[in-house]
């Protein structure tokens, strides 16, 4: 989870700009010799690599390079522990292993971010942090993850633990040379701490479109410009058609490159369910389903969308999506059953079906203890 505020479309899109996530692309998809399990990784398909990485370590029980994959694995699915245990196999199985060292770095800055502990357990983690993005950096002083997680770390962290805003963005000029997609991401962090909506929303369209221009085959930087412009463009009192019709245009260009991936579908579900564009929305889900069978995000996200604009009229197209998604588990840094659970809840509560909403918040918290808003609405509801 980040540090700062985000705009829930953007947070739930592209946690990639979000602090210490150790996704995206860290060797282009069509690689030659790059595994396949990484391949997977890079397009957002855990459940899939997750088969083949713990069939690799049945094989190989010390395979610092499928230990780390699992840790990434195990983050994406918000297993923090296993994933910090994970980096750690792969260290001690290869010391002098970049990616291992950067591997525990992301895990622990994630433990750290989503921690209760209290001030000194965290100011323990942030300094074993630190620690690891310095010994990646001494191995190989280009390690792009490595010098995303440094940057966001100036940026979030307190002065008395390192946190230092101009070293950020240094540290994000520097990685920019390197990829221009993780210096975005992290520049994105930056901007989302303005609580001004309008200042925020233009600055990260700039440093999307910026961006896009120096990468304009990358998808990751298509679909996150596509998701800024529904972003910007969408609230629940009305939309622009512009701005929509840039997302959408923009998604588009990002799906030609690769329909095997999901983010793409989801900006374009979103976009045509907040014009309520409701034919257009099934042929695109119904291409999700047909191309990234196992992430079905894209029903998720329409569902909330349906909520978020007050389209009342489309909510028993909102329970339904739901309950999809409820019918298989979700995919790596997608919402969990929880989370659905939840949406749920707060859709059978528009319909006036009070009881069963009740009965949905009360299983979204049985299965996550730590959704605020699910407690909120049951304390109102009960």
């Amino acid at each position: 989870m980040p540090i700062a505020a985000r705009s829930s479309f953007l947070a739930f899109l592209f946690l990639g700009a979000s602090l210490f996530l150790p996704r995206e692309c860290r060797a282009a998809a069509d690689e030659i010799g790059q595994p396949p399990a990484d391949r997977l990784l890079d397009g957002g398909h855990y459940l899939r690599a997750e088969q083949m990485i713990r069939a690799s370590l049945q094989r190989n029980p010390r395979d610092a390079h499928a230990l780390s994959d699992l840790s990434i694995v195990d983050w994406a699915f918000n297993r923090l522990d296993a994933s910090i245990a994970d980096a750690e196999k792969a260290v001690a199985a290869a010391p002098n292993s970049a990616e291992a060292h950067s591997k525990l770095a992301d895990a622990l800055g994630a433990k750290l971010v989503a921690s209760n502990a209290g001030t000194f357990e965290k100011i323990a983690l942030a300094h074993r942090f630190r620690k690891e993005i310095d010994r990646t950096l001494d191995l190989d002083p280009n390690d792009i993850d490595a010098l995303q997680d440094l940057a966001q770390f100036y940026w979030n962290a307190p002065g008395f633990v390192g946190g230092d805003k101009q070293k950020a963005r240094q540290t994000a000029d520097r990685l920019f040379a390197i990829s221009p997609y993780h210096a975005a991401a992290a520049r994105v962090n930056f901007a989302s701490d303005d609580s001004d909506t309008n200042r925020r929303n233009a600055a990260i369209l700039a440093i999307w479109q910026s961006t896009v221009a120096a990468r304009p085959q990358s998808y990751d930087a298509l679909a996150a410009l596509a998701a800024a412009y529904f972003e910007a463009g969408t609230r629940p009192e009305g939309y622009d058609p512009n701005l929509l019709a840039a997302a959408e245009a923009e998604a588009r260009r990002a799906l030609a490159l690769d329909p095997a991936r999901v983010n793409a579908y989801t900006v374009l579900a979103s976009v045509y369910a907040r014009a309520g564009r409701w034919e257009d929305v099934n042929a695109i889900l119904k291409q999700a389903r047909d191309r990234v069978p196992d992430d079905r995000s894209p029903q998720y996200r329409v569902a909330v969308v349906i909520l978020a604009a007050n389209q009342n009229q489309q909510l028993s197209r909102a329970e339904q999506l739901l309950r999809d998604y409820l019918a298989q588990p979700p995919e790596g840094e997608q919402p969990n059953h929880a989370a659905a659970h939840w949406r749920l809840a707060q859709v059978l509560e528009r319909q006036g079906r009070r009881a069963d909403a009740v009965r949905e918040l009360k299983i979204a918290l049985q299965q996550d203890s730590s959704l605020d808003g699910a407690k909120k609405d049951l304390k109102r509801l009960s």
